[in-house]
């Protein structure tokens, strides 16, 4: 049958650039996440403990402040690594993984369950794009609570103790920033992994909280009954303590080498980013 109508005209506005349409995918994805009020008293609450840092670095020196308040035990806590290691990194991330298991796994499963991705990927965008696009919301929520405020604490320690401390401490904005990247893109590759292949979103949470303690459970019961460090491969809370450790400079507790610590880690994360692309596609096999 011939078409006579004539009036359909194709779009001839502007154009997003092609390396910044990920970031629509993010955006929206992000509007969603706010639209929780809980996750927004949350994320209020993963907030608290770096204002709390603030308070005693500014009162540890401000003399009059603590003559006031009495409150001269403050001397007695120093800033230096370790409180940056484990008075900030150390309960900041605990916060970063409790975002991760909300967000991750409820940002890939739906799209899955509602074969959805042939509507995403029939768009100008490319797995690339929106696994990127994915990740970006992730790694924007837990940025905010992890190396964006300690970076804020150090250089608020560096104004007040002088340029002699930071020469002597220059190498904490440098594990603050590698180590918190380092936690955020290998537990939010694995979320996205698991929320893949786990199509619906409460039991792609428990499939991801069971996947990471079963894992450690068994490293530790190897550990116990070998004495060896080679249980802590599946632990990756040891394996993030080994690197962060050696960021910081500091002795660890954990025994496993540093340099194994670091492959154990890019071996995760790249096996959790091959299961995610494997799931990413336009079409869906029906068996």
């Amino acid at each position: 049958m011939a078409v006579f109508d004539r009036g359909y005209r194709g779009y001839d506005g502007p154009l997003t650039q092609p390396w910044s349409r990920f970031l629509v995918i993010a955006r929206y994805a992000v509007r969603d996440v706010f639209a929780s009020k809980v996750f927004i008293g949350f994320s209020v609450l993963s907030l608290i403990w770096p204002l709390a840092l603030v308070g005693i670095i500014y009162l540890k020196y401000n003399v009059e402040a603590l003559t006031i308040l009495d409150l001269s035990t403050l001397d007695l806590i120093p800033i230096d690594t370790t409180f940056f290691r484990l008075g900030f990194l150390r309960p900041q991330t605990a916060f970063a993984f409790v975002m991760i298991l909300i967000v991750g796994p409820a940002l890939v499963s739906p799209d899955l369950r509602n074969n959805a991705l042939p509507l995403y990927l029939s768009r100008p965008l490319d797995k690339s794009d929106y696994v990127l696009g994915k990740l970006v919301v992730l790694a924007t929520l837990t940025s905010a609570v992890t190396w964006v405020p300690g970076l804020l604490l150090f250089a608020l320690q560096s104004y007040l103790a002088g340029g002699r401390w930071l020469l002597d401490h220059w190498r904490i904005p440098l594990a603050l920033f590698v180590g918190s990247w380092i936690f955020i893109l290998v537990l939010s590759l694995f979320s996205l992994a698991v929320s893949a292949w786990v199509k619906w979103k409460p039991w792609a949470r428990i499939a991801f909280l069971g996947a990471i303690f079963v894992f450690s459970a068994i490293g530790q019961i190897f550990k116990l009954i070998y004495g060896t460090w080679w249980g802590s491969l599946l632990v990756v809370d040891d394996l993030m303590v080994r690197v962060w450790d050696h960021l910081f400079g500091i002795e660890s507790s954990q025994q496993i080498p540093a340099l194994v610590a670091w492959i154990a880690l890019a071996i995760f994360g790249a096996f959790s980013a091959w299961l995610l692309f494997r799931r990413i596609r336009a079409f869906e096999v029906v068996s």
